[in-house]
């Protein structure tokens, strides 16, 4: 290939100066002249065809590259003294970027002046520039077809005909700069059965710069402060910006973050850090939600005190108007490490809202007073194989006139972890409360990446919750999964129970086969529909039995 190259390069350069940029820049006073006039005393020729430098008129640079590269095929064919590889060397430096266009390749100049040397570093910036500039766009993807078939209905309803469906997401990526890139996902669906749909699903584009900024369909802020104005989990992932930057870090004028889901709400947050040894972090706060119509602003701040910095203090305050009234809320926690070993954690809770405290991203309902308490603490010792931590609780909350109560709940949590040090995923909880205000009282257990069988081939979850209540509640999912051991293919068998459906079970058995890298293969048999996929507990809302339908399915997936 690189044989091939050289003499594509030679015809160019023996072809081509008729061609050549009309723009005459390299003067006959230029160093380079001197540096081939050298090389041509000692019997190289690089000139034109005819052996000549086309008179006494200057060459474009262009002309100049190509005498060059047809001296590096030179040199790499019949050799040359280390001086000249110097010179030549030079030369390439000054003419990377028209080497590169001419199509000179860094082996090329790796063969002709060696492999550590300034010619190749010029020529290699210069190759990454193209090829960032030339080929800025990857495309990745999944592409999946499922056919599903209902096989038998409880309720003795009309069976629904046979379904194929199938959905490719692709995701197109590009390094704008080195500051910026973007992305975009495209769902194309029921393109063998039609009619087909295209779709955006995601896209992103981000800089990172001076400041940052990033325009995406799943901007997702952290928490700030306790969450009196934004908490995370409240809308967790939206569509909108986030933008960030640091303004003038001498003076600690403070990080500045502004993000905004447009038709929704609008943030800017301040944070900067107070204090001789800058250990007091400091936030100010300030927006409007457009769907409560209400401006909101406030601050919060945190320190540690005690011995070893064992105590820790956060507050966080603030107002909300609709332009008429104002409502006032805040929320506290102290954390306090205890023991010898500080093994011991007290965390405090409280908070006041009043009833005009409205925001769309807060963590705090309106018209609140309550306080949670928590005592953390390992019931077995730091060198102990299996850790037990125990965590009582208490939780109480009344309206913000102190007239009605809401809740009034004690609870006990026990957490199991580093049950197998060969298996660091397996743990479990179990966790208990009683409901004051109601007498109920909820238990919930959960166990996790249990493994057994000679080779750990059986994996084991499950989770049961059940509430005594006047009307009880209760849901049990359990799954088993076989990992075949000489086969890369597993069976997984999952069963479902939730009280709050008609029927108030659901089955499923599927086998999945990885047929090739990034290719797998799935066939099942499912039970009364749920609404989640089998073996993904990872939102419980989704813990729904959607129907009484016995289906039978297979499925593929390509991932590229």
């Amino acid at each position: 290939m690189k044989k091939l190259a050289l003499v594509v390069l030679l015809v160019f350069a023996l072809a081509i100066p008729a061609l050549a940029n009309p723009f005459v820049d390299v003067p006959l006073t230029h160093w380079a002249y001197d540096a081939v006039q050298v090389l041509a005393a000692k019997g190289v020729i690089i000139g034109y065809p005819d052996g000549t430098y086309g008179g006494q008129r200057t060459l474009t640079r262009y002309e100049f590259a190509e005498a060059v590269a047809r001296l590096l095929a030179y040199v790499e064919q019949y050799g040359a003294l280390a001086e000249d590889v110097e010179i030549l060397s030079k030369l390439a430096v000054e003419f990377a970027d028209e080497l590169a266009n001419l199509g000179v390749t860094v082996a090329d100049l790796e063969a002709a002046v060696g492999k550590n040397s300034e010619a190749i570093a010029a020529l290699q910036a210069v190759v990454d520039k193209h090829e960032r500039f030339f080929e800025p766009v990857k495309i990745t993807g999944t592409w999946k077809a499922d056919y599903s078939k209902d096989v038998y209905d409880m309720s003795g309803d009309p069976l629904a005909p046979a379904t194929l469906t199938d959905r490719v997401d692709l995701k197109f990526a590009a390094e704008i700069n080195p500051e910026t890139t973007a992305d975009i996902t495209f769902r194309v669906s029921n393109v063998l059965n039609g009619p087909v749909t295209i779709t955006p699903r995601k896209y992103n584009l981000k800089y990172s710069g001076d400041w940052d900024l990033l325009v995406s369909s799943d901007v997702a802020p952290a928490t700030i402060g306790l969450g009196l104005f934004y908490d995370f989990d409240e809308n967790e992932k939206f569509p909108g910006f986030w933008a960030q930057w640091q303004w003038d870090t001498e003076e600690d004028l403070g990080t500045w973050t502004l993000f905004s889901r447009v038709e929704d709400f609008y943030y800017l947050n301040v944070a900067f850090d107070l204090g001789d040894e800058d250990d007091i972090p400091v936030g100010i706060t300030a927006g409007y939600d457009l769907i409560n119509n209400v401006v909101f602003g406030g601050g919060n701040v945190g320190f540690v005190a005690g011995d070893d910095d064992s105590i820790k203090v956060d507050v966080e305050a603030g107002v909300v108007s609709d332009f008429v009234n104002v409502a006032f809320g805040a929320a506290g926690k102290l954390g306090v490490d205890l023991g010898d070993d500080k093994d011991i954690a007290l965390t405090v809770e409280g908070w006041y809202t009043q009833p005009g405290f409205v925001l769309d991203n807060s963590g705090y309902d309106p018209d609140e007073i309550g306080v949670k308490a928590s005592l953390a603490f390992m019931l077995t010792d730091e060198d102990d194989d299996l850790q037990i931590k125990l965590t009582p609780s208490w939780k109480y909350v009344m309206d913000s006139a102190f007239a009605v109560p809401k809740a009034n709940t004690g609870g006990l949590r026990l957490d199991f972890t580093n049950i197998n040090e060969d298996n660091p995923d397996e743990k479990a909880y179990i966790k208990g409360e009683y409901r004051l205000l109601t007498g109920d009282i909820y238990l919930e257990g959960e166990y996790l990446n249990l493994t057994f069988g000679d080779d750990n081939e059986f994996v084991v979850n499950a989770h049961a919750d059940y509430l005594f209540a006047a009307l009880p509640a209760y849901r049990v999912v359990g799954n088993v999964t076989y990992k075949f051991p000489d086969d890369p293919m597993q069976l997984i068998v999952e069963g479902r129970v939730n009280s709050a459906f008609v029927p108030f079970y659901s089955a499923e058995a599927q086998l999945k086969y990885n047929v090739a890298e990034n290719t797998t293969l799935k066939v099942g048999v499912e039970m009364n529909d749920w609404e989640a996929d089998i073996a993904d507990w990872s939102d419980k809302d989704d813990w729904v039995i959607n129907n009484d339908v016995t289906k039978i399915y297979a499925g593929i997936e390509v991932k590229f």
